[in-house]
Formats: structure tokens, C-alpha cells, sequence
């Protein structure tokens, strides 16, 4: 099993990523939206590998909903690194994680560009379903609503 580290720039927001692909294996997706292009996000996630979230100050996050309001973007008020966005799919916390958030993200594939704007939301939960982390966990932070 690999594991890919990262986070927020100032500490805040902690990821960590366990998947049995090594990052030559994951192809980093650039949403052609305002948001996530204005963000710098690259989003990578597969629906075998599992995700744990740890926030050590829950004042100190925002949790972004845009566009059809489905997901959920982790932004650190302090430092503003947007680091994972998550949503529920059928009663199951889905999750991705912005490549350029982790520790080694040089170690990964330049990103392609995607362009989920032009889906309908229930589309959007659809391919999330399909290609988004399945295992997520919210380590020292309340799960009110997230």
C-alpha cells in the first residue's frame, strides 16, 4: 500500500491518502470551473483508495459548497489551501483530494483537463460515485453536516 501525505500549507487540514497505486497510476483532473481554476485544484482520487481528513482547529476550516451544491471544498481560513473536496452519495462520504495539497505531488502526472460544469448535479454524483474515494474519515473534528 502506498501512502500519500499532504495538507494545508499552514498545518490546519491534514490528508492522507492509502491506495495501492503508486502516483505514476493516478491521473490528476483540473475542473475547468472558476472555482477550482482559481484555486489551482487538480483533483485525484480513486474508489479503492481511502482518505483520512484531521483538522486540528475546526474554526480555523471552510467547507465551500458551489455550483449545484453537492460537494463540499476544505478551504484552512488561515493559510487558504483548498485541500479535498468530499459529498454523500447514497449515504456514503465520497471524496478527492487536490494533487498539489499532498507532499509529493512533482511525484505526479501533469493533470488533464475536465469539465464537470456542463453536468447536472445528479450527473455530477453519478461520476463522483463512479470515480471518487469510497473510504473517508474525519479524524478530531465534528462530522455535523460534512
Amino acid at each position: 500500500m502506498a501512502v500519500h501525505e499532504g495538507g494545508c500549507y499552514c498545518g490546519n487540514i491534514a490528508v492522507r491518502v492509502t491506495s495501492e497505486q503508486t502516483p505514476e497510476g493516478w491521473t490528476p483532473r483540473a475542473c475547468d470551473c472558476d472555482f477550482c481554476t482559481n484555486h489551482g485544484a487538480a483533483w485525484v482520487s480513486h474508489p479503492d483508495a481511502t482518505l483520512e481528513i484531521e483538522v486540528q482547529n475546526e474554526a480555523a476550516i471552510n467547507l465551500f459548497e458551489q455550483g449545484s451544491m453537492n460537494a463540499r471544498f476544505w478551504l484552512c481560513q488561515r493559510c487558504g489551501v483548498l485541500t479535498c473536496v468530499t459529498c454523500d452519495v447514497d449515504d456514503e462520504r465520497r471524496a478527492a483530494v487536490n494533487v498539489r495539497a499532498l507532499a509529493k505531488y512533482k511525484d505526479f502526472p501533469a493533470p488533464t483537463t475536465v469539465s464537470p460544469k456542463t453536468l447536472s448535479g445528479d450527473e455530477k454524483k453519478a461520476r463522483w460515485a463512479d470515480v471518487w474515494m469510497r473510504g473517508v474519515t474525519v479524524k478530531d473534528c465534528w462530522d455535523v453536516g460534512l
